[in-house]
């Protein structure tokens, strides 16, 4: 499932509105066009679709090619509801890691262990991130921190 804005489901929508008349690709002027975006916010816009893989877009010919336009989609209305939310996606990714580096450690994992197993493992965060997060754990009561005569270590 990817998430899109509602102006990026206003592109898919256009496209799937017209499929008789483009069956196989649509150029961008005509997007844009119906739409009323600028040129600007049109090339950000489909190159956010490229990324998640709903469409091509060849800049060149300015021609968009379907990918997936029947992808299981979640729309957000702007850019900040979709940083929020994958934040939050974020979040779920780093307590599900989180959590297993837990459970290897019979309950208590040493603090440097926690931290390098979101910094140097699948989602490769920053060490500022990866504080914030920590943090942000801690404040939901999801992590608890717990200080032992050896060092500082988490638990759930």
């Amino acid at each position: 499932m990817q998430i899109i804005t509602n102006d990026e489901n206003k592109i898919i929508m256009f496209i799937k509105n017209n499929l008789d008349k483009y069956p196989e690709n649509v150029s961008y002027d005509i997007i844009r066009e119906v739409l009323d975006f600028s040129e600007t916010k049109m090339v950000d816009l489909l190159s956010a679709l490229q990324d998640k893989g709903i469409i091509k877009f060849n800049s060149s010919t300015k021609d968009v090619t379907y990918t997936d336009l029947d992808m299981d989609v979640q729309i957000v209305e702007n850019k900040s509801q979709l940083k929020e939310l994958m934040l939050n996606q974020t979040e779920e990714d780093a307590y599900t890691i989180i959590t297993d580096v837990i459970n290897k450690y019979d309950n208590y994992a040493p603090r440097y262990i926690l931290e390098g197993a979101l910094m140097y493992g699948e989602l490769e965060l920053t060490p500022k991130r990866t504080y914030n997060i920590i943090v942000a754990l801690e404040n939901k009561q999801l992590l608890k921190r717990v200080e032992k005569v050896d060092g500082e270590y988490y638990t759930i």
